[in-house]
């Protein structure tokens, strides 16, 4: 890196900091947070995924997010903050990486501004979810991969797969990626290192991995279920189904709609895709940045169903792929004016690319339009922190320290004193109950409609919550609970916007 680009390194942080924890702070809340959080407080509490509550994810996250919670707080501001931090480090992680690449802190700079204006990026690395946690170790596994020669350290070669392994801990699917990383560490060692180069690689990947294994050896069937199992009963297409579907999401990442920026993908892909095969190197990392993209797209179109918003992984490198390849052309022309010429061509692109991002930040910091799970609700400001958080003080009002609480939505019960009830910890368990037999439903820790009816028959707990539902909650139970609870003798005592508490009988 140049002087110059070492001095920035620090403004660029600051400045992502500010820009990513503001998004985080005002952005409408995603549903899944809710159980991403209450994991992490589960696991404050000494609880383990899948052996004590269902959770459909890898295991690392609520970890994590529960390890800086018990050095902060626990508290929605605390976990968004970090998220912001996570982005941020991720962001400058790129323009450290740019600059080291080309030698150049404009090219770094440019890179920063990219990644923190995509619609991607600031819609969906900022909040309480897997990608800014598994990207930034996949990232910075690909730093240290991309690095690597035959005279590198074999402790470096390690470190990049600790971090590839942390981020398979994270998000699991992110497995696949394995071959691209061994390849590149084959290519780029000497004969007679490569095969010392893998194992030491694959020697990193397995220390990460002991959280998996340890959870995995406790109970192999509930870790298989949540990680797989679910996924494959979630819908009736199975676990990589609904292609039609697919191909529409294909679509709408290059064309636009309503999660993506159709034009910021299309820039980002076609600049990389139009120039990174004119790199006469086999070994320019750049190249690796894009195939690591290409891959992960093709990955994120596996789980059904598809998400616009799975595609955000690829963004980091398809940046670094455009950005390099530019440069790099840039260098290479002789004729000055030709030069000034590309230059100002690419600071236009970097203009519409950024102002291609002012609606979005709007939609998902002010209307709400578009967003999944905001759009389909009558009241949108439910899904404002601020919102949650007088629901969760009402709460707090209401029961006592410990008591068990069944929230339809899990978000409700992280920020208070009191417990979930067994089979609320997660929102995404009761839609596929059903399908699964009363043994299976004990052993992962899932309720059924019918499980909940008797519950509420007894009055059991004193103390639910409604509002802020999945879709595939709201498909199951619809308008039943309400009258369930109507007929059982539960009653409101507090409503806040489309949310209700409801209590049966007196305090214990």
């Amino acid at each position: 890196m140049t002087r110059t680009a070492k001095l920035l390194l620090v403004p660029i942080l600051l400045l992502q900091i500010l820009v990513f924890t503001f998004v985080a702070r005002h952005r409408f809340i995603d549903g899944d947070e809710g159980h991403y959080l209450l994991a992490s407080r589960l696991v404050l509490m000494h609880q383990r995924p899948y052996l004590d509550f269902f959770y459909n994810q890898a295991p690392l996250l609520p970890y994590v997010y529960a390890l800086w919670m018990k050095c902060t707080e626990v508290s929605w501001t605390s976990a968004k903050l970090f998220s912001a931090l996570l982005t941020a480090l991720l962001g400058t992680l790129l323009y450290a990486h740019v600059c080291r690449q080309t030698r150049n802190w404009v090219a770094g700079l440019s890179a920063a501004v990219l990644f923190a204006a995509s619609t991607l990026v600031f819609a969906w690395f900022p909040v309480v979810k897997p990608f800014s946690l598994a990207a930034l170790f996949l990232f910075s596994a690909y730093v240290v991969v991309s690095r690597l020669s035959a005279e590198s350290s074999p402790w470096l070669i390690a470190a990049g797969g600790l971090l590839f392994g942390l981020s398979v801990d994270t998000r699991s699917y992110l497995l696949l990626l394995t071959p691209v990383l061994l390849w590149w560490i084959f290519r780029n060692s000497s004969t007679r290192t490569r095969l010392a180069s893998i194992l030491w690689f694959l020697g990193g990947f397995t220390v990460a991995m002991v959280p998996c294994l340890y959870l995995f050896i406790s109970s192999p069937d509930a870790f298989l279920f949540n990680n797989l199992g679910y996924h494959a009963i979630r819908t009736d297409a199975g676990l990589m189904g609904m292609w039609p579907e697919k191909f529409v999401v294909v679509l709408m990442l290059f064309l636009g709609g309503q999660e993506g920026n159709g034009l910021q993908w299309s820039i980002l892909a076609f600049v990389s895709l139009g120039f990174i095969f004119s790199m006469p190197s086999r070994s320019y990392p750049p190249r690796l940045a894009f195939q690591i993209a290409v891959i992960l797209g093709i990955i994120s179109l596996l789980p059904t169903p598809t998400m616009p918003q799975y595609f955000c992984f690829c963004v980091p490198f398809l940046v670094v792929s455009a950005v390099c390849v530019v440069n790099d052309l840039l260098v290479n022309l002789e004729s000055r004016r030709g030069r000034l010429l590309v230059a100002a061509a690419c600071v236009c692109v970097l203009g519409i690319y950024v102002a291609a991002s002012a609606n979005d930040f709007r939609k998902y910091l002010i209307t709400g339009d578009g967003i999944p799970g905001v759009r389909w609700a009558r009241d949108k400001g439910g899904w404002k922190q601020q919102s949650v958080l007088e629901v969760s003080q009402a709460l707090d009002q209401i029961a006592n320290p410990g008591e068990m609480v069944a929230s339809f939505w899990p978000g409700y019960v992280f920020q208070t004193k009191a417990t979930p009830f067994p089979g609320f910890e997660n929102d995404f368990a009761l839609p596929v109950s059903e399908k699964l037999t009363s043994q299976q439903r004990a052993r992962y820790h899932i309720v059924s409609p019918a499980e909940v009816e008797s519950n509420f028959a007894a009055h059991v707990p004193r103390i639910v919550v409604l509002g802020n539902e999945n879709l595939y909650m709201k498909q199951v139970m619809g308008d039943t609970a309400k009258s369930l609870l109507r007929a059982d003798g539960y009653t409101v005592v507090r409503s806040i916007g489309d949310t209700s508490i409801y209590v049966c009988c007196a305090k214990p």
